[in-house]
């Protein structure tokens, strides 16, 4: 692992660790919020894979990313139109990948 990718990892748990201190230990986190924080965590991976991670994210303009979101709402329209309800959740799972995507970008750009 590149020693930038390393550091970047380090300063993300410690941001990660924050996040989850700000949980009320009595707070539970819905079974079915759950559910889709995995489904999108599991897209983001595929995203991964199929683009070649950071360095394909980090290439993308503001005007990119807002442009890949707007086709994937696309998609989530056209499954509403043919009232797909299957087509329109993995969707919208793609645009909420999409979206972390975006943010772990902007992330790692703040240095």
């Amino acid at each position: 692992m590149p020693k930038d990718e390393e550091n970047w990892n380090s300063k993300a748990a410690q941001i990660a660790a924050d996040e989850i201190s700000k949980i009320d230990s009595c707070d539970v986190i819905p079974p079915v919020q759950m559910l889709q924080i995995l489904k999108v965590l599991n897209e983001r991976r595929r995203q991964d894979e199929k683009w070649g991670g950071n360095e394909h994210d980090d290439a993308h303009t503001t005007s990119e990313w807002v442009a890949i979101i707007a086709g994937e709402l696309n998609e989530v329209l056209w499954g509403i139109a043919e009232g797909d309800q299957k087509q329109t959740e993995e969707e919208l799972v793609h645009v909420a990948a999409v979206a972390v995507a975006w943010l772990e970008a902007i992330e790692r750009r703040k240095g």
